[in-house]
């Protein structure tokens, strides 16, 4: 397939990575410009190129930039990206970093607001998963321990697209419906970012209280502060280190009293 990418941040040259070795034509673009991220994309196997580029002859467009840029980014695509193309967004909604946002704040879906905004079909995937989890986690199909990924949308067609590109980049992908029904997989659900595999994720999204999220969210946060300064300074950086624990997945599994991973059983 052919596939554009708007942001060269931890999940977008991650997935540029993973399509073009899955054997996708990639081109990525960034607000920083061609030539801040021509070594990002050249090790990632792909082209790098303006805005204005980014949307022409492609099948999907993958948006992967902080929610509270969605608003510039639909006026910049208005009326200029082809009606077949797949939208898909990676985006979650954080507050702190975000600011608040009276309609979400409101309760509509973080994802319904982006479909609004951009005033097209999108598909919400990759968006339940950790930017180190996504670079390193990924497995072959039919692999006993893979990781699944819940990919919502409102058009069955374009979902389907998006599944097979989840799992050329690694993980299963499990249907997830709606967009209206894709708070089942926001932060701090138990499907978020606790690194499950398809039928766990299944049970996790069923299990899921929104009147608990931003709760959880707190608990999250408290309980990241008693983690050290480097361990954010590495995930942040997308250079892992040979044994390096990306201890936010064992936080969201402990919040959600999820059983820990086999092969961590504390937070250091």
């Amino acid at each position: 397939m052919k596939v554009g990418i708007i942001g060269a941040g931890l999940i977008g040259k991650t997935l540029a990575s993973k399509f073009s070795a899955a054997g996708h034509r990639v081109t990525i673009a960034d607000a920083r410009g061609v030539t801040d991220i021509q070594p990002i994309a050249l090790s990632a196997g792909a082209t790098a190129v303006e805005m204005d580029e980014v949307i022409k002859d492609i099948e999907v467009l993958i948006v992967s930039i902080p929610l509270l840029r969605i608003p510039d980014l639909a006026k910049t695509l208005e009326g200029k990206l082809d009606d077949k193309v797949v939208v898909v967004e990676t985006t979650n909604y954080w507050p702190h970093r975000d600011g608040k946002i009276e309609e979400i704040e409101n309760g509509t879906v973080a994802s319904v607001w982006v479909q609004q905004q951009m005033g097209r079909s999108v598909v919400k995937a990759f968006s339940n998963i950790n930017a180190y989890s996504l670079a390193v986690e990924g497995k072959p199909k039919g692999s006993p321990d893979r990781i699944a990924l819940a990919v919502a949308g409102d058009v069955q067609e374009e979902i389907d697209v998006v599944m097979r590109l989840v799992d050329d980049a690694g993980f299963d992908a499990l249907d997830a419906g709606s967009l209206e029904d894709s708070w089942r997989q926001q932060p701090c659900s138990p499907a978020y970012c606790t690194d499950l595999q398809v039928d766990d994720l299944v049970k996790a999204r069923a299990s899921a209280a929104r009147e608990t999220l931003v709760e959880k969210q707190q608990l999250a946060f408290n309980r990241m502060q008693n983690i050290k300064s480097d361990f954010f300074e590495i995930l942040v950086s997308g250079n892992y280190p040979e044994g390096f624990v990306d201890h936010a997945v064992d936080i969201y599994r402990e919040i959600n009293q999820l059983p820990p991973r086999e092969r961590y059983s504390s937070i250091d």
